[in-house]
């Protein structure tokens, strides 16, 4: 018999942004209930890049669209919080308070609540009543400073890095405090920021820094600590190759069938061949030209080389492993099209996470939800009416 480890929490979800959404998405995967109360207008994900987020941050949830600035609004808030498990938002400090989901309000509505708060910088810190977004959590924490090529400038990661770690983190977060309102009794206010994530991912070259006073800097494609390592060209594409060992440095010159490079003096150690990366290169670039990809892959492979395809994004979602795996699943998105999404990327011997469930549109279970916490049918139609819940 199947079971999804989270079928007995419900979840409020009434975060924006990425960071939130996708953590709620993440606990609805496992069974949650998750709905998202969304405000009149909806979430600020339905309006950014034509909502081709929903598809990875919305799905497997509830909508119930709610005009909380207003006294019924108010008491619909309430009437979820008292049966929830969980409240996730990620406004800027205070603003919480001003809508009436603050902590201390909705503890004492229900005191085994965990409640999780995500925000840019944090509820304290000279930073804490600053905006951000992904970005410039990568900027603050030396991220950018460490991405591209050194002779350019700094470059943003070009996924939501910040948003995603913090995420994964809202979520781990959530479920530990789950965990003591199942031994204590008593609820928990958990707190996540994308600077302190942003920074968290940065943890090995701060520790670096401070222990040997060199400042890090950006090593493009390839990494400084061992050669070869980054992007070299096939006849027919990119592959990426790592070789961290000298072990593997000579199964790269034996793949190939150069194992004159093992005796030339550039190359032939760790330390020469970092002292001559540019002409190691070169030589390997006007080598490897000479294979198509998948030939040259095959041998690496066969040899037990750590190397891959690079990728473009369509290469990616085709790819055959992640399909497989169901990583990648089809799915349709909040307006009923077929789109890839992907789901938790968490294997399990029991039920994996899957994804049941399109995004929902603005407010569409707005109705259901409020009968299930058992608004009467007449109370429900005028919250429809005077534009406090909405509809779609």
């Amino acid at each position: 018999m199947s079971h999804k480890p989270l079928s007995d929490v419900f979840v409020i979800d009434a975060s924006q942004g990425i960071a939130g959404p996708a953590a709620g998405a993440m606990l609805a995967d496992f069974g949650a209930k998750v709905i998202s109360l969304e405000p009149p207008k909806g979430k600020t994900a339905r309006g950014y890049a034509g909502g081709a987020a929903l598809a990875n941050i919305s799905r497997n949830k509830q909508s119930i669209a709610v005009d909380l600035k207003t006294e019924e609004g108010q008491a619909v808030l309430e009437e979820l919080v008292a049966d929830a498990d969980v409240f996730l938002h990620n406004n800027r400090p205070g603003v919480s308070e001003s809508l009436g989901c603050g902590y201390d309000k909705l503890s004492e509505i229900n005191p085994e609540l965990v409640y999780c708060s995500i925000t840019g910088y944090g509820e304290t810190g000279p930073y804490k009543d600053r905006p951000t977004v992904d970005p410039l959590a990568q900027a603050m924490s030396g991220i950018m400073e460490m991405t591209g090529e050194p002779d350019r400038k700094p470059s943003r990661v070009g996924v939501s890095v910040s948003d995603m770690g913090t995420a994964v983190y809202a979520a781990f977060g959530v479920l530990t405090g789950l965990r003591t309102a199942e031994q204590t009794g008593e609820g928990q206010k958990i707190e996540t920021s994308l600077f302190d994530t942003a920074a968290a991912f940065m943890g090995v070259w701060y520790s670096h820094y401070s222990k040997f006073g060199e400042v890090p800097h950006r090593q493009g494609h390839s990494w400084e600590p061992y050669a070869p390592a980054g992007i070299f060209e096939t006849s027919t594409g990119q592959i990426y190759l790592a070789t961290p060992f000298q072990y593997l440095w000579e199964r790269v010159c034996e793949a190939v069938e150069r194992e004159d490079w093992l005796s030339d003096p550039r190359f032939k150690s760790e330390d020469a061949r970092r002292e001559n990366r540019e002409e190691l290169i070169a030589v390997m670039d006007e080598e490897f030209s000479k294979y198509n990809r998948e030939e040259l892959l095959d041998r690496l492979l066969e040899a037990g080389v750590p190397a891959s395809e690079v990728h473009t994004v369509p290469e990616a979602t085709e790819d055959e492993h992640l399909h497989q795996r169901g990583t990648i699943q089809q799915t349709e998105d909040h307006e009923g099209d077929d789109v890839l999404a992907l789901s938790t990327p968490v294997m399990m011997s029991g039920e994996p996470p899957q994804i049941n469930q399109r995004p929902p549109r603005l407010g569409e279970h707005s109705k259901e939800i409020l009968q299930e916490v058992g608004f009467d049918p007449e109370v429900i139609d005028n919250l429809i009416d005077e534009d406090v819940v909405i509809v779609e």
